[in-house]
């Protein structure tokens, strides 16, 4: 507190000198006359101008002229009794101008009293704060918005405690919303308050009073502010919302990007006339930024978001986001439903005639399909590989599986890609996830069966076994081990003889590919013969065999003893490898041996591929004197209509027509066969007899050699010419 002590200095003197003095001050001065119940003796320039008021409005009034309706009532309280007692304090409060603006303004008490410590005068220094304040607004706003996005709330939230953070900055009775908008310039999102009912109405319009609603334009990146919006057209329009909430002003500020595009509004309602000062407008400018950071940063998360669980060419999930959902939502309960993967069979076909958007498309329509077939389950769909979708369909009580009637549905009418209609047929791999089987563990078992499935011919289901697994494994060990096996040379021939079915003789024999792994031990040719032929190894086991019997024969030659023609089979990969034949006559050269004691048997399916290619791979192996024989013959489906084409020598009936030969009408097959082959000059050879009842048939049918257990079973190259040094006949 201040004291006098020049005893002639009275109070009259003591007001003349406050008064001088406030008048060279730069901030604003009020005279409190304690004696007078505490009423304003004194205001200087400074002080009128903030408040707006004149010094003849002030003087003789109380400091509650400042007061407005948030107004803090118990800080005016503490100010008054500092006065009232002559105490210093220093506080800010929320004070309003004579137009009703608000300001904060920082109040200093100063105490004057006299010598024997009476209070003469209270002496008040006033500023105006508000940028200060409002920039502490801002630190406080700025903390929080990071804090909410660094703790992962919505974007509903944070926008939403900006609103409450102005709300409180402005003191007045407001709302406070935010628009988004989107790349068209549309209406994206609201947030705030008002926002659920402007969602649910058609005030949109309202925001702006804009009949095209083209929000961007129609501010020309300038705020709009209308004092008395009952004084407007608007008012009649949107009547119901202005009085329901009782709306009077209203204020909208456009927020920018870091391109000064606009992507959205900052309003203001207030339920009376506002008079925006300079420091408001500055406040809203300063949160306009804040606004745009969070909208950027969630934009950049679902961005993020998108690229890391959605699949940009068909909108789809993509596996990440299926396994994150499923995980999350259904495997956490263990709830009941099946997994099913859908791959198109022409998938390929369509990306070759397509593009790889073609194949996007027709994966999105399969999708788009399968949501409506399969609207009353519960169901996600999403993109698995490139050629396939997924879907986990939860399962209610009486609910069915997805059926092969609804697949059908799918493949029903054809699919537009590139405006031509396509028809797919459909394969699909399903298992159940349940209590004892997870979904990451039923979308593995859904994947073994969809891999059976595409081996099949049209659109098919197949449901996981527990064999496919075992089936898979083994082919995985064979193909682990496969290449070590050619290095070391595990792959050998085991001959099998023909037989004269007249004669009984052998009159030569079929090399039939084995492989005795150390590791593995004895592999069949029916487990590794289709993984060879699946990674392209079937050549190189093909060239192994086809060098082991051409050693073999020419052990024979060299020791002169007689010699056999030994067939080879030739996988079409090969016979259709472009330096086949080359590769195959300079092997045969390289051992010294007469080619017609080769013959290479080639499987049916070669056909499938080009009848005009296999024609001239055939006669150039009979020009140089190599002699061909079609395996399998009857299990085809063309082999009547191309065998004229193709100059073997000779057919091999299949097993699963000798193995029906009591049937009259497979004998009856196997009689034209035999007949046909004689017609066109060429050996006719039975496979898989195994009873004296089949080799007396055919010998009666007129068939030329005979193949099978019932005369010898496939033999090491050793125990072969064993059975030659003896050189016996089966009668």
């Amino acid at each position: 507190m201040y004291k006098y002590y020049n005893q002639n200095f009275d109070k009259d003197d003591m007001y003349f000198w406050l008064c001088q003095m406030a008048r060279q001050f730069d901030s604003a001065v009020v005279v409190i006359n304690p004696a007078k119940d505490n009423v304003i003796d004194f205001v200087n320039h400074v002080f009128t101008r903030m408040t707006e008021y004149s010094d003849l409005e002030l003087i003789g009034r109380k400091l509650n002229i400042l007061h407005g309706p948030l107004t803090d009532v118990l800080n005016e309280e503490a100010i008054q009794e500092c006065i009232e007692n002559g105490l210093s304090f220093k506080t800010s409060s929320f004070h309003y101008r004579k137009n009703g603006s608000v300001f904060w303004n920082e109040v200093t008490i100063l105490p004057l009293k006299d010598l024997n410590g009476v209070l003469q005068y209270c002496l008040l220094m006033m500023n105006d704060v508000t940028d200060t304040m409002n920039v502490e607004t801002l630190v406080e706003l700025e903390k929080a918005v990071f804090f909410s996005l660094e703790k992962g709330d919505s974007i509903d939230y944070v926008l939403g405690e900006i609103c409450n953070h102005v709300k409180e900055t402005f003191r007045k009775q407001c709302y406070c919303t935010i628009l988004l908008l989107n790349e068209n310039r549309k209406v994206k999102n609201i947030h705030g308050d008002l926002s659920k009912i402007l969602k649910e109405s058609d005030y949109q319009a309202f925001f702006i009073g804009s009949e095209n609603r083209d929000y961007a334009s129609s501010f020309d990146k300038h705020a709009t502010f209308i004092k008395n919006i009952k004084t407007t057209k608007y008012y009649e329009e949107f009547k119901s919302l202005i009085d329901e909430k009782n709306i009077v002003s209203y204020w909208s500020q456009p927020i920018f990007n870091k391109e000064e595009e606009i992507i959205g509004l900052f309003m203001i309602y207030s339920d009376q006339e506002m008079d925006p000062q300079a420091t408001d407008y500055k406040l809203i400018n300063n949160i306009a930024p804040i606004i745009t950071l969070a909208v950027n940063y969630y934009k950049q998360k679902n961005a993020i978001h998108s690229l890391a669980f959605f699949d940009s060419a068909t909108g789809l999930s993509n596996f990440e986001g299926f396994k994150t959902k499923m995980m999350n939502q259904w495997d956490a309960n263990r709830d009941d439903g099946y997994v099913y993967i859908v791959e198109p069979g022409e998938y390929q076909k369509i990306v070759d005639l397509y593009g790889r958007k073609g194949g996007d498309e027709i994966l999105k329509k399969i999708a788009t399909r399968l949501q409506s077939v399969l609207s009353s389950h519960e169901i996600h769909v999403a993109r698995y590989t490139n050629s396939a979708i997924i879907i986990a369909s939860k399962l209610k009580i009486r609910e069915l599986q997805f059926k092969q009637s609804e697949l059908d549905q799918l493949i029903f009418e054809p699919y537009c890609i590139d405006k031509k209609e396509v028809f797919v047929t459909l394969k699909v791999g399903t298992s159940k996830f349940c209590q004892e089987t997870s979904i990451h563990q039923a979308i593995r078992q859904a994947d073994t069966a969809l891999s059976n499935a595409l081996k099949s011919v049209g659109t098919v289901i197949k449901k996981f076994e527990v064999e496919q697994v075992e089936t898979v494994a083994k082919e995985m060990n064979v193909l682990a081990n496969i290449a070590m096996g050619l290095r070391k040379n595990e792959f050998v021939p085991m001959l099998q003889p023909k037989v004269d079915i007249q004669t009984g003789e052998i009159d030569s024999f079929e090399a039939l590919a084995r492989w005795i792994s150390p590791k593995l031990g004895f592999v069949s040719p029916a487990l590794f013969i289709p993984v060879a032929e699946n990674t392209g190894n079937i050549t190189k086991i093909d060239r192994a065999i086809f060098k082991k019997v051409l050693e073999w024969q020419k052990r024979r030659k060299d020791a002169d003893l007689t010699m056999y023609q030994v067939s080879v089979n030739i996988s079409p990969s090969h016979f259709y490898h472009p330096t086949f034949v080359e590769n195959s006559i300079e092997i045969i050269e390289k051992y010294g041996i007469d080619p017609k004691y080769i013959k290479f048997e080639i499987t049916e399916s070669i056909e499938l591929d080009n009848v005009r290619r296999a024609k001239k791979i055939i006669n150039d192996l009979k020009e140089y004197g190599i002699a061909t024989s079609i395996d399998d013959f009857g299990v085809g489906y063309s082999s009547l209509s191309y065998l004229r084409e193709l100059p073997f020598e000779e057919i091999k009936i299949d097993k699963s027509f000798v193995d029906n030969l009591a049937d009259p009408r497979m004998n009856a097959v196997i009689r034209t066969i035999i007949h046909l082959s004689r017609n066109l000059n060429m050996r006719c050879v039975a496979e898989g007899i195994e009873t004296e009842e089949q080799h007396k048939e055919l010998q009666q049918l007129g068939c030329n050699s005979g193949q099978g257990y019932y005369y010898y079973k496939p033999m090491p190259l050793q125990e072969v010419d064993e059975l030659l040094q003896r050189n016996p006949a089966v009668h």
